[in-house]
């Protein structure tokens, strides 16, 4: 079996994971991305409830402003 190539800015969780599953080296880099991005996911959703807006539908808005242009 071959080593899995580095993954796209597009790839998938799956083939993120296989790529950190495969290179030990980069595991306490990977962990430490983790670490900032569970916290901050919970702020956006947490953010999310307290404003009355579903997440969906933020996500959305912003696509719906970097297409247009306005950030």
């Amino acid at each position: 079996m071959r080593r899995p190539c580095k993954p796209g800015p597009d790839a998938t969780l799956r083939e993120a994971l296989i790529y950190v599953a495969w290179h030990p080296a980069i595991w306490p880099a990977f962990m430490g991305i983790l670490a900032r991005h569970i916290p901050a996911k919970a702020r956006f959703y947490v953010m999310c409830w307290r404003a009355g807006y579903r997440v969906s539908t933020v996500r959305r808005l912003a696509r719906e402003a970097r297409t247009a242009g306005l950030t």
